[in-house]
């Protein structure tokens, strides 16, 4: 009988470590889900981040990359949002053909959309600018992004930093 006891003890003892080994098994499974889901939030948050800046890769030619800083600087002000469109599409008269024109500002308003900041256009589209215009190009740049900034009153502080990393940029 005692070794009918040990026994029952022994089997006893080895279903409570086989329960316990199994329960922290479950514990290992849950911590190592949570750090691959946090994992996978960040790989998306990354992506999304890559996917929103990708219209503004896009852009390749200066007028356009002008009209979507302007609507960029637009947005920041959004119950003057349509006499900023009609300034924009009245100073780039010259610059896009007139029918292309509202073509190019769907588009650029599209792009403007998923900007977050009004400072991003002007580091994206800084060798554009560079490359592609003139002295006096880039001083009428400044002049329409300026003419945009006032519309509405004075200028908000996102706008007066991107006009002054506008500045930076083109005038150094």
């Amino acid at each position: 009988m005692p070794i009918l006891g040990f026994l029952l003890v022994v089997a006893a003892g080895a279903a409570v470590w086989w329960w316990r080994l199994k329960a922290m098994k479950e514990v290992g499974s849950e911590v190592i889900d949570s750090v691959e889901r946090m994992r996978g939030a960040y790989k998306r948050r990354q992506f999304r981040k890559q996917a929103e800046s990708a219209p503004l890769a896009s852009i390749k030619d200066p007028a356009i990359a002008a009209v979507t800083f302007f609507l960029c600087l637009a947005n920041e002000k959004p119950a003057h949002k349509d006499i900023a469109r009609d300034l924009i599409k009245t100073r780039m008269k010259g610059i896009i053909e007139d029918k292309d024109i509202e073509e190019v500002m769907v588009f650029a308003d599209w792009t403007a959309k998923g900007v977050i900041s009004a400072e991003d256009p002007v580091r994206r589209f800084r060798d554009i600018w560079l490359t592609h215009l003139n002295a006096e190009e880039r001083q009428e740049l400044i002049g329409i992004a300026e003419d945009v900034c006032k519309i509405g009153g004075d200028t908000t502080l996102e706008q007066a930093n991107a006009i002054q990393a506008l500045k930076r940029t083109l005038l150094n």
